[in-house]
């Protein structure tokens, strides 16, 4: 991982994640990556540092059998990898997914009982040590969550309404 690390950051990139999907033949190495400034990287960016990681994984031998190497962007509904990675999109929608149930209460204001929620929507408001806030807005409640409790936390990307 740490070579991966140095060939994507030699490229002007920076590593989110390296993940395996599939097995046998059918095994799928997915580079995740973005420029080191935190904007989209491009096909170029990628093409070259797949180059750069086909030829390390070839030499290392670390893979014993046959895999496709694939090498992209994070995306517009990314992951947030890490805290570091959340707090750096504060003030985003983001969509998240947790292992165990989250208590949402209800955001100042609104009237209603807590409710208990594995998958939810809103604005990441705050991240605090270990603790992303969630505030959705359309159901009016505030969830805190633990980040070693969630399973999967996206970008929420809106598309623009089509103008008729």
């Amino acid at each position: 991982m740490d070579a991966i690390r140095t060939a994507a950051s030699g490229k002007g990139c920076r590593l989110l994640a390296v993940e395996s999907a599939g097995a046998g033949r059918f095994s799928v190495i997915r580079v995740v990556l973005e420029r080191a400034g935190g904007e989209p990287v491009t096909v170029d960016d990628c093409e070259s540092v797949s180059r750069e990681v086909s030829a390390l994984l070839d030499a290392t031998d670390e893979i014993p059998h046959r895999y496709t190497l694939e090498v992209s962007s994070a995306g517009l509904d990314r992951k947030l990898y890490s805290l570091d990675d959340a707090r750096r999109f504060v003030g985003q929608r983001v969509r998240i997914e947790t292992h165990e149930p989250v208590e949402g209460r209800p955001t100042a204001g609104a009237a209603g009982q807590s409710l208990s929620a594995r998958h939810f929507t809103g604005e990441l408001a705050a991240v605090e040590d270990d603790v992303l806030t969630v505030v959705d807005e359309e159901n009016r409640k505030t969830y805190n969550v633990r980040f070693g409790n969630i399973r999967v936390a996206r970008l929420h990307f809106l598309w623009p309404e089509k103008a008729n």
